[in-house]
């Protein structure tokens, strides 16, 4: 007995409705289809769609097709695209495949009429209905036969697809999805011209279009334009604003990455040639109003949230779901969060990585969500990343360029500048004294002003080189106390092994804990600069002060033990939520508890237990941090001048600048200097516990959404 595979009217299913996961996906494959088809234009129409029961109608003016191609090809599932045939007519390259996006879309309703005229026969039209219900009662797909009719018309050349029955309604954010899909399937760029137009007859898609129609890409802040040549090698260029080139790499420029802690490059991507452009935008009005755009900067935003992202493009269409909203492929945001003054994210630029891959490198999944994650694919978008980071380079170096020394020219160009507002002064001085006192206390008030940011900036060039020599040391003392700990568990058997049990209780046990204990401590002491130097806690965020209190005890709770201090933590029951990097907080926390350890050290008045208390509060508009102590007081310091870099206490052996640090914090909490004078900071010689108290009020965020 012979026999051959047959398949049960149930793979239907499997291919078809369970194939795709949103309806939207089979619409755009049948629009696909159409620009396979040389297509000028292809029309989609929804009616009473908004609940299941409604039709899709799908319109184009192309080749069309014959009984044949109806035969083999369109109800020919599976087969790929006929070998030596990749180009249309109009000398597209094809993206359809193997038909199983287009089986999908068929089964998105109950019934399908097809209605088709081929531009090979002028003058007739074939005509197709499958109704899906007639495959409930077979035993096999063969079973159900399809009837092509021929007729005449006076129609010119094209496909009319009307599904009935939709089994799945198009609710609004289904229409939405499918109106972005619509409007950027064919690109949104201004030298993109397929000679395919796509429209939605719906209003949605009318919004979509209007949104995009603004087009912002000559107010770009640095453009990026990369290829990838035949041999998988790259090459780049950076511009800025004025369209000049700033910035060009060579492959083994661009193609740098990190590969076990060192930047390499391959010696050739394995992916087809490719080109990936990149807008960079500022969102301020400043940057639009410098080059004078005749845009509105505040239709920036808008326009980046229908489109902003990395789009691919492959044979001029774009590909679901590179560049939609939460798929950000290339970790542009991962990425920004790391260097944030550097780096675009998907909500301030927009880009596309463009490919023709003639030789079929890339393979679409089968449920149409973009490529399979082969070599090709893989390449590609390391390509696309390693660019973005080439770029971030060259920024890093046209800001540093123009940093280094800027400080010095500044104050030639200031002093050239007060010489000339002088010369002014004396001049309005003659005809009008008041407005001259006037303006110079302006000038007076702005000097002051810069003089207070020169020595700010002094201050803080001293703690970054304390900050990175500090994370040398722990980094290296982390090393040294692991094995320091190891060496003494060993000579700890060893010594057991040597010596009687009675003398090594009575002696040596004492001094070989004492030792392995302070191996402990430096193992844990090292540990705390590098979790605070992390550059996570530098982004700025909404957070919890109380997390970042408890994370704070963690770090610094060996060091208190050691010096027998109590740490009482009183924290709100309700989150403390503030706008800021968690590195602000665990500073507010590191220099006020540490003062306090050091208060403590520095006693010479005898105290029972040595307690520091962190107490947390809130209100509708602000959060309440205490820390109090049950020290000396601050006895040896003018509370007045101790928020002065340097002026630390008599008997402190510190930095003297713990106390401006917090100081500076809270100030740009809260956009004033004048917080000390309007309360947000305040201090107690003699607090609560009986030690010097602290207390603070930040502004309250009132909720969790991110700057």
């Amino acid at each position: 007995m012979t026999t051959h595979l047959r398949f049960a009217p149930e793979i239907l299913v499997r291919l078809g409705e369970e194939l795709i996961p949103h309806p939207d996906l089979g619409v755009i494959e049948l629009v696909r289809n159409a620009y396979d088809a040389d297509a000028d234009y292809c029309n989609v129409t929804l009616t009473n769609a908004s609940q299941p029961g409604g039709t899709l109608v799908v319109e184009d003016n192309g080749d069309g097709m014959t009984a044949d191609d109806i035969r083999d090809g369109f109800l020919l599932i599976g087969r790929s695209t006929k070998p030596g045939s990749p180009l249309t007519r109009k000398g597209r390259r094809k993206v359809g495949e193997k038909g199983l996006g287009r089986l999908a879309a068929l089964r998105l309703g109950r019934r399908v009429d097809l209605i088709t005229r081929p531009r090979e026969e002028l003058g007739t039209e074939y005509v197709l209905q499958i109704d899906w219900a007639d495959y409930e009662s077979v035993n096999t797909v063969e079973d159900v036969e399809l009837n092509v009719e021929k007729r005449q018309t006076t129609k010119k050349p094209g496909t009319d697809l009307t599904i009935y029955g939709l089994r799945q309604g198009f609710d609004a954010t289904e229409m939405e999805r499918l109106a972005r899909a619509m409007r950027l399937l064919t690109g949104f760029f201004e030298d993109q011209d397929t000679g395919f137009k796509a429209t939605l007859n719906a209003p949605q898609f009318e919004k979509v279009a209007a949104a995009v129609n603004h087009g912002f890409f000559d107010d770009y802040e640095y453009r990026l334009v990369a290829h990838l040549d035949d041999e998988g090698h790259a090459s780049a260029a950076l511009y800025n604003w004025k369209n000049e080139e700033v910035a060009r790499g060579d492959h083994f420029d661009v193609a740098q990455g990190r590969v076990r802690g060192q930047l390499q490059a391959p010696l050739a991507y394995q992916a087809p040639p490719a080109t990936f452009e990149l807008w960079m935008f500022i969102l301020d009005a400043k940057s639009f109003t410098r080059r004078a755009s005749p845009h509105k900067h505040s239709d920036l935003r808008p326009w980046l949230k229908v489109i902003g992202g990395v789009h691919l493009f492959h044979r001029g269409l774009r590909v679901h779901p590179y560049g939609d909203p939460g798929f950000d492929w290339l970790e542009l945001n991962l990425l920004r969060s790391r260097s944030p003054e550097l780096r675009p994210s998907s909500n301030t630029s927009v880009g596309r990585v463009s490919v023709e891959d003639p030789g079929d490198a890339l393979t679409p999944k089968t449920d149409r969500m973009g490529f399979q994650e082969n070599l090709a694919f893989i390449d590609l978008r390391e390509f696309a990343r390693r660019a973005t980071d080439w770029a971030a380079r060259e920024r890093l170096r046209i800001r540093e360029a123009g940093r280094i020394g800027g400080a010095a020219a500044a104050k030639k160009e200031k002093e050239k500048a007060k010489r000339s507002i002088n010369t002014v002064l004396n001049e309005i001085r003659k005809f009008n004294p008041v407005q001259a006192a006037e303006v110079s206390e302006l000038v007076d008030t702005q000097e002051r002003y810069i003089q207070a940011l020169e020595r700010d900036r002094l201050l803080y060039r001293s703690l970054a080189t304390v900050g990175i020599s500090t994370a040398v040391f722990a980094h290296e003392s982390l090393t040294t106390s692991a094995g320091l700990g190891e060496d003494l568990e060993m000579l700890e058997s060893r010594i057991r092994e040597l010596t009687e049990e009675s003398s090594y209780a009575g002696r040596l046990e004492k001094i070989l804990n004492r030792a392995k204990g302070c191996a402990t401590s430096i193992h844990s002491f090292a540990k705390v600069p590098l979790r605070m130097l992390r550059r996570s806690k530098r982004r700025a965020a909404v957070i919890d002060v109380n997390d970042a209190c408890r994370e704070f005890a963690e770090m610094f709770g060996g060091y208190l033990t050691d010096r027998n201090i109590l740490l009482d933590l009183d924290l709100s029951d309700e989150p403390a939520r503030v706008l800021t990097p968690v590195a602000d907080i665990e500073s507010i926390y590191t220099n006020l508890v540490i003062n306090s350890a050091n208060a403590f050290s520095h006693s010479t008045e005898p105290s029972g237990e040595q307690v520091v208390l962190i107490r947390t509060r809130t209100d509708s508009r602000h959060v309440f941090i205490d820390v109090a102590d049950s020290g000396p007081g601050l006895t040896d310091v003018s509370v007045e001048n101790m928020w002065l870099p340097g002026e630390g206490g008599e008997t402190s052996d510190g930095t003297g600048l713990g106390l401006t640090i917090v100081r500076d914090i809270v100030a740009d909490l809260h956009g004033k200097k004048s917080v000390l004078e309007d309360g947000e900071l305040s201090a107690e010689i003699h607090g609560e516990l009986g030690g010097a108290a602290f207390h603070i009020r930040l502004p309250k965020q009132a909720d969790g959404r991110d700057r």
